[in-house]
């Protein structure tokens, strides 16, 4: 199997070397300082545990140095960048070639399935925490986790892919409905990810903080009924028992809330959330539209009530975008406790001060 992974960030370049090192035929698509760190050192795997220098993968920063047509492409880009990803993916997308999206939010899966059709797109979530600390270096942050993945036409049969992944030694789970498990992966992202943006603080600190953690909660349970009314169950993921997770929201703040920083130490470790990171580098856009705002469009269709992930949703677009001071809110937990507090869009959230 020859394997491209477009978009080859921490994700990308993380699955790609696991599958590199195993044998697979693998090439990798990213920006041209990591391309040509890789091309001179070969790319850099720092595991927890181990060291690894990949030297038989490809790198390439445009596809017209494709050696050979892939069968499988891993599609790694930001969520707000899956259109014009597609796009520049158009001359691969042949009759054979299934795309796996390993991307954070929901909506992705439909884009790629409008673009190759929905026989050959394939849902996957990974809960595998990696970032690029240079280039030509993926440095692994936790051992947990793995990779799930599901079929969008539930005709089709993505269980090779399991096997692909196990292969490479990840942990790997095939589920059938891919809403389900897009879903429950959304309520992993979300937990703490725009908050520590916002406020510029880490994870573990919004969980340790009483009022910030109520924010938390409240979010979390918005999510969880949106899912509800649409008829979808939440699903274990590789490492992450997302059932008892949502359970365990109902139970009291200071039995859960240990239970929760183990799990954000386990998972992240020291590392910030990606939305974090889309904001403190300047981008314009911001995958929380994907993951809360996705919350917000859903409830709003079903006509469940989500106003603290409308505030979330908003303040955070409104930074990305300088409509917002950062500075109003960063180590501020306040400022956002006070908006919640206020309401957004027409809505009274919960107070929670």
């Amino acid at each position: 199997m020859r394997v491209l992974c477009f978009g080859a960030g921490a994700i990308g370049s993380l699955v790609g070397a696991r599958l590199s090192l195993c044998g697979i035929d693998v090439t990798v698509f990213g920006r041209r300082a990591h391309v040509a760190a890789i091309r001179t050192h070969g790319l850099i795997l720092e595991a927890p545990h181990e060291r690894l220098v990949c030297k038989e993968i490809d790198s390439i920063t445009t596809l017209d140095d494709l050696a050979a047509p892939p069968d499988l492409v891993l599609l790694t880009v930001k969520a707000y960048d899956t259109r014009a990803a597609l796009e520049i993916l158009r001359p691969v997308l042949h009759a054979g070639v299934r795309i796996l999206s390993l991307q954070n939010g929901i909506g992705n899966e439909e884009l790629i399935a409008t673009a190759a059709g929905a026989h050959r797109t394939v849902a996957g979530s990974i809960t595998i925490s990696a970032r690029c600390p240079r280039p030509g270096v993926v440095r692994q942050n936790s051992e947990a986790g793995g990779i799930a993945v599901a079929p969008v036409d539930p005709r089709q049969d993505s269980a090779d892919l399991v096997a692909l992944f196990k292969g490479a030694g990840l942990s790997a789970q095939y589920h059938r409905d891919f809403r389900a498990m897009k879903w429950s992966k959304l309520l992993l992202n979300m937990f703490t990810n725009a908050t520590a943006a916002i406020l510029d603080l880490p994870p573990v600190e919004v969980v340790d903080h009483p009022k910030l953690f109520r924010v938390e909660r409240d979010a979390f349970r918005e999510a969880g009924r949106v899912m509800r009314v649409l008829g979808l169950r939440p699903v274990t993921l590789p490492g992450y028992p997302v059932p008892l997770w949502q359970a365990a929201v109902a139970a009291p703040p200071w039995m859960i809330r240990p239970v929760l920083r183990r799990y954000i130490r386990r998972g992240r470790g020291e590392e910030r959330p990606s939305l974090w990171h889309d904001l403190h580098r300047g981008r314009p856009q911001s995958e929380v539209e994907v993951l809360n705002g996705a919350v917000v469009q859903e409830g709003g269709r079903l006509g469940v009530p989500t106003p603290v992930n409308a505030v979330l949703t908003e303040v955070l677009i409104g930074l990305a975008g300088g409509r917002q001071d950062p500075a109003q809110f960063r180590h501020r937990p306040e400022a956002l406790l006070a908006l919640l507090n206020g309401g957004s869009r027409g809505a009274a959230p919960p107070q929670v001060l």
